[in-house]
């Protein structure tokens, strides 16, 4: 008998591996509420948030801990930190004298 597989190639199967679900990291992403940067007061609006000085009225600065951003134009605005010691050094106290040892 002749082979009959002569002049064809032989196809291998695929294997199909199934992919678990990635899953997602980090925040979703929540819509901007615009309805928190205003405060209605006896009939007049008035804006919480502050202007960014580049992009003019209408651009907000996001609050950080430390700095207020503009999302549009990069502009940073850094807050200063308020330094408090733990005790305040009396004018009148004198230097401590260093003794010489050899």
């Amino acid at each position: 008998m002749a082979d009959d597989r002569a002049g064809k190639k032989e196809v291998k199967e695929k294997s199909v591996k199934s992919k678990e679900k990635k899953k997602r990291t980090g925040r979703k992403h929540e819509s901007l509420k615009v309805w928190n940067y205003y405060e209605v007061k006896d009939g007049s609006v008035t804006r919480k948030r502050d202007n960014c000085s580049r992009c003019g009225p209408g651009t907000f600065l996001s609050e950080h801990k430390d700095r207020l951003y503009c999302g549009r134009c990069g502009f940073t605005q850094f807050e200063k930190k308020k330094v408090e010691s733990a005790e305040p050094i009396p004018e009148s106290a004198e230097p401590v004298p260093k003794s010489d040892e050899k």
